[in-house]
């Protein structure tokens, strides 16, 4: 249950646990949360598997990352696009910018 709940959404853990522990739920990460760790994935796995390939895996992680914030339909639209993490992370500052 919990392994597509966990896709873009690396939280869900923490605060499975923090609510069996406490029967609190913690608030959802804010969009400045979600885009730095986006961020630091996308930097990780092109790290692992170089620009090219890790730019092209990161899209759809992005797509998860970004799910349910406020214009985030759009958002996936021109990441489908990107080509490089420069222009990822402008795209992603840019958002962040314009909330």
């Amino acid at each position: 249950m919990v392994g597509r709940g966990a896709q873009g959404n690396p939280w869900l853990f923490k605060r499975i646990i923090h609510y069996l522990e406490t029967e609190e739920l913690l608030p959802e990460p804010t969009a400045e949360e979600r885009v730095e760790k986006a961020l630091r994935h996308a930097r990780m796995l092109i790290d692992y598997k170089g620009e090219y390939i890790g730019v092209r895996e990161m899209r759809k992680h992005m797509a998860w990352y970004m799910k349910g914030l406020p214009g985030a339909s759009e958002l996936r639209g021109k990441m489908n696009f990107m080509e490089s993490y420069e222009a990822m992370e402008e795209l992603l500052r840019a958002y962040l910018a314009g909330k």
